[in-house]
């Protein structure tokens, strides 16, 4: 009996582990022992969008009645990953739940080490869960709108997640290994950027990277093999051939050969390990019909046929073999599209 007891608990804790973000509005949740809930907690699989949520799940519990599990809040706050949040959330939202208990001077003084100087293991709470699924909206916006939304699946809506550190818009943003890598782009003013800014999306913690050797607004940037690709773009005058690769392992740029156009505002994407670039526009704000192939293997351009029509600031997908093409800007609006065969090498409507 005690062992289908216990495998009966077992069930209910995965359950809920799996199901957490519906779960923790349902009248159930409010009943579950505090043992029951660590365990939940803990669980470093624990499918939730932000740690923000999960913390807001444990005060719906606790408020549900306060008087007799106050005493358990000093156990089920390390079950957090706090590391997750800002000192002054810890400072304004934690801390007081914990009047003065040392888990909380523990947590504090671990939180605010810059590095680790010996060999003890890491808290749990100091640690990530293995699964982060976060789905965010990037404002990239020139009325410097600065939130970072995400959307709440338990509450069906998104929210304000976190703030840019910066008023940037126009940058080039990839997602890589739970970060976000925003490249370029200009900021306030007329000035451009030459640098990758990186965002952990566990820690919110802002890193500058290093730098491009060119500021660049408008640019066409693709991501390849672990590597960000970044063509043309410009610094408030006439726009850019070059091209250069960051490594973001090594946290290094390195030139490439130059396109046969210069260009800003162009389509890019990858196709069979290839980069290619279509349209954009050139000297004097001419849109262009141009086509070219970067081959990183071989570090080299390979001219293509033109497009059928020049098109500035083109949306550009690989889908089933073909590359298609779609609206832009070319003396107005376009509403047309078109699409490359890379094998074939040419562009039909």
């Amino acid at each position: 009996m005690a062992s289908s007891i216990g495998l009966l608990k077992d069930q209910t804790i995965s359950f809920a582990i799996q199901n957490f973000a519906q779960l923790i509005n349902s009248p159930e949740f409010l009943d579950y022992s505090s043992e029951t809930l660590q365990r939940i907690l803990s669980a470093d699989e624990l499918n939730i969008d932000c740690e923000v949520d999960v913390f807001h799940a444990l005060m719906r519990w606790y408020e549900h009645d306060q008087e007799n599990r106050r005493k358990y809040l000093s156990l089920l706050i390390p079950a957090l990953k706090l590391d997750q949040f800002d000192a002054a959330f810890i400072i304004k939202y934690i801390k007081p739940l914990l009047n003065g208990d040392q888990v909380a001077f523990e947590i504090l003084s671990l939180l605010g080490e810059s590095t680790v100087t010996d060999r003890r293991p890491i808290p749990d709470y100091l640690k990530a869960r293995n699964e982060w699924k976060c789905r965010l909206l990037i404002l990239n916006d020139v009325k410097k709108l600065k939130p970072i939304l995400r959307y709440n699946m338990s509450l069906n809506k998104w929210q304000k997640c976190s703030e840019f550190k910066f008023i940037d818009y126009s940058y080039a943003v990839f997602y890589h290994k739970n970060c976000l890598l925003f490249v370029g782009g200009r900021s306030r003013g007329v000035q451009r950027n030459n640098t990758i800014k990186r965002l952990d999306l566990q820690t919110f913690k802002w890193q500058k990277m290093s730098e491009m050797s060119q500021r660049r607004d408008d640019l066409s940037a693709v991501m390849l093999r672990g590597k960000i690709y970044v063509f043309g773009g410009h610094d408030g005058d006439d726009p850019f051939d070059t091209a250069e690769m960051y490594d973001i392992d090594t946290n290094q740029w390195q030139l490439l050969p130059s396109m046969a156009y210069r260009r800003y505002g162009a389509g890019a994407t990858v196709y069979d390990g290839k980069i290619f670039i279509f349209g954009g526009l050139s000297i004097d704000c001419k849109p262009l019909s141009s086509v070219e192939c970067y081959d990183p293997l071989s570090n080299t351009w390979i001219s293509c046929c033109d497009m059928r029509g020049a098109r500035g600031w083109p949306g550009v997908a690989a889908l089933d073999g073909l590359i298609y093409i779609i609206g832009g800007y070319n003396e107005g609006y376009l509403a047309t599209a078109e699409c490359f065969d890379p094998q074939l090498n040419i562009c039909r409507e």
